[in-house]
């Protein structure tokens, strides 16, 4: 299957055949709870302290869309999704639970990554979250991808932790103008 910005698999849709897949995310995917990373566990931790378990059931069952990243032998190394905002239409809570596994893949996971953001843009023109200042990797990866920290907020979450807020708004698709 050959991914566009416009779409969204059904089923399982690999970036390469011998690396990574995104399909649809199950609710049995939350399996991934017991590998997710350390600094994705803190960021747990230090936001709402659910269990790991809960807060993907909580991801799968009210994000649209939701996906989940698998090896092509198919093993769940991550899934992210975005929470629509039900008071503002068109802008959408955006999230990103992974193992170690995405880390060992990162180039093919990395040069996917902006197609993906491309296609939540398709279904949200602002895209937004708060991340813990201590996830470095994941802040890299954050602004690589084209979102921008736009504030610190010194005491978020039930640790009140340093987190920031970041924020991608979909860039205007623009046409040349036609030559009379």
């Amino acid at each position: 299957m050959t991914l566009t910005h416009s779409t969204v698999p059904s089923r399982q849709a690999c970036i390469s055949p011998e690396t990574l897949c995104v399909r649809p995310a199950h609710a049995a995917d939350v399996r991934l709870a017991g590998r997710l990373r350390a600094a994705d566990l803190a960021e747990i931790q230090a936001a709402v302290g659910w269990p790991p378990e809960e807060v993907l059931r909580y991801g799968i069952e009210v994000s649209r869309p939701c996906f989940a990243v698998t090896h092509s032998v198919g093993d769940l190394l991550a899934l992210f999704g975005v929470e629509p905002e039900i008071r503002h239409p068109g802008v959408g809570r955006v999230w990103f639970l992974g193992s170690d596994a995405v880390t060992a893949n990162s180039f093919a996971f990395l040069r996917q990554s902006k197609n993906w953001i491309d296609e939540l843009h398709n279904h949200y023109a602002e895209l937004w979250n708060f991340i813990d200042a201590r996830n470095r990797l994941q802040i890299r990866w954050l602004k690589w991808c084209g979102f921008s920290l736009v504030r610190p907020v010194e005491r978020h979450g039930i640790e009140r932790r340093p987190f920031y807020e970041f924020r991608k708004v979909r860039t205007p698709v623009t046409t040349p103008a036609r030559q009379p």
